[in-house]
């Protein structure tokens, strides 16, 4: 990573420590000297406002952390004035917020965006080629006391913690970024098991999912499988969390998490299918509809780039390698933001194109693939398209006239292997249901439900989530 800004967010992303104590590199460096009238909330606005977004957030949670933790203030009363730095909370969100948007009212605003690459904290280390199981899962077994946040949606048995109360009160206590830290460190460590730390992270086979979405955090740490290879590696999200709580655009949600989880492997999820569209590409061309904080694009750039040099890559008719293009879109100026600054954290900005489109909108996607063309490479359609949640098409699905129908038929290419993926709750408003055959332009070729990959439900119950991979009718 030779053009990002990495997130000081704990001293190691991927588990936890006794009661961690975050770095706030960038607040000493504002307001280190207690004699300085610099403060954080001029130094947030002046960053937003030349594109560095990353850096700017970064410098908002540092004072949210002090703010919120009286013991973390203690730690830094010699050095931080607080209260003089970073004034309030309410202080800090409304500059941010309200700088941002300004920002994002610039028609150009995604070329303006800067990345910086700065370490700030020397603990954080490279585990792409270690597992989940070199962390502790956790273990509900001896828990029989509930006092955990449940945001209204566990419910308890027997006086002993559901799953999902469980996952929640170990993150709040081991692995937020306002952590508690107010357990005895047991909570965090497994005393039976070489001392291994709390599992941080969010990948197959953990029960970490159960927090999405997580409101608060500025980050996400996810780790995904390799294409042909038994390591894994690790991608973080930064989101919005904190800074504007209740925007849904501003982070993760369980689909997306699920989509991306299948799309970094799509032959161990169970659709080889990708694959065949990819290889029937000229040059693999995807999109995703609503694209969120980008997790799914990017995982799935991260995939074909591996796959591409697993076959000596792809040439155009001059016998140049091409790179594949993802095109990240959705109606919201801070998902488009994220994206691309996730993208590029995380290795693939060049392969990833953030773009303004409504997915509900015929016109507007008839129009798409021709206004991402790159250079003189001109694409006839998409080969792959991604999304998740979309309820806003899923209206009407038993007519052929369904939005979700007509959109699909207007993005996806000729290419009879070009497919599309979707990840969705399972039931109600968002099931898949095809129209009569005699109708249909579109069939289902595979489900795979949430299970696959370890997501029940907050109460142990089969996942409320699968995948549907559908192509054009043959």
């Amino acid at each position: 990573m030779d053009t990002s800004y990495v997130f000081s967010v704990s001293s190691d992303t991927s588990y936890a420590s006794d009661c961690q104590q975050h770095n706030i590199h960038l607040l000493l460096e504002i307001c280190g000297n207690k004699s300085s009238s610099n403060n954080a909330i001029e130094e947030i606005k002046q960053l937003i406002s030349t594109g560095s977004l990353s850096k700017a957030r970064k410098i908002a949670y540092e004072c949210l952390y002090l703010i919120r933790g009286s013991n973390n203030v203690k730690r830094y009363d010699n050095i931080v004035d607080v209260i003089h730095c970073c004034l309030s909370e309410d202080k800090v969100i409304q500059a941010y917020t309200f700088s941002s948007d300004i920002f994002y009212n610039n028609v150009n605003f995604l070329d303006l965006i800067k990345y910086e690459y700065q370490q700030y904290d020397d603990d954080i280390v490279d585990n792409s080629s270690s597992s989940s199981s070199d962390c502790w899962s956790g273990n509900d077994d001896d828990i029989q006391e509930t006092n955990s946040i449940s945001f209204g949606v566990m419910e308890e048995k027997d006086d002993k913690m559901s799953p999902g109360s469980a996952a929640i009160d170990r993150w709040n206590g081991c692995c937020s970024y306002f952590q508690t830290c107010d357990k005895k460190s047991s909570s965090c460590i497994d005393k039976t098991n070489d001392n291994r730390y709390l599992c941080c992270e969010l990948a197959e086979g953990l029960d970490n999912h159960l927090i999405l979405p997580a409101l608060r955090e500025p980050t996400i740490n996810i780790r995904v499988k390799k294409y042909k290879d038994d390591k894994s590696e690790d991608i973080l999200i930064e989101q919005e969390g904190s800074l504007r709580q209740f925007d849904v655009s501003g982070v993760l949600w369980p689909a997306g998490y699920l989509l991306g989880l299948c799309l970094s492997n799509p032959v161990e999820c169970g659709m080889p299918e990708i694959i065949d569209a990819i290889a029937g590409s000229r040059r693999p061309f995807a999109v995703e509809l609503g694209c969120g904080v980008g997790f799914p694009s990017i995982a799935f750039a991260k995939f074909v780039e591996q796959y591409m040099k697993s076959i000596d890559g792809i040439c155009d008719e001059n016998n140049n390698t091409v790179s594949p293009i993802i095109v990240s879109t959705d109606t919201s100026n801070i998902s488009l933001a994220l994206t691309k600054v996730n993208a590029q954290a995380n290795d693939v900005g060049e392969l990833v194109i953030a773009n303004n489109a409504n997915h509900s909108d015929l016109e507007s996607l008839s129009t798409l693939h021709q206004r991402v063309t790159i250079g003189e490479d001109v694409h006839t359609k998409f080969d792959v398209i991604l999304g998740s949640s979309l309820q806003s098409l899923f209206d009407g699905l038993s007519q052929h006239s369904a939005t979700l129908w007509q959109s699909l038929d207007t993005l996806l290419s000729n290419n009879k292997d070009a497919v599309v993926v979707l990840s969705h709750v399972r039931s109600g408003n968002e099931q898949i249901v095809l129209p009569p055959e005699s109708e249909r332009l579109f069939e289902v070729v595979r489900r795979v439900s949430g299970d696959k990959f370890g997501m029940y439900t907050r109460d142990g119950s089969s996942s409320d989530f699968e995948l549907v991979l559908l192509r054009r009718r043959r």
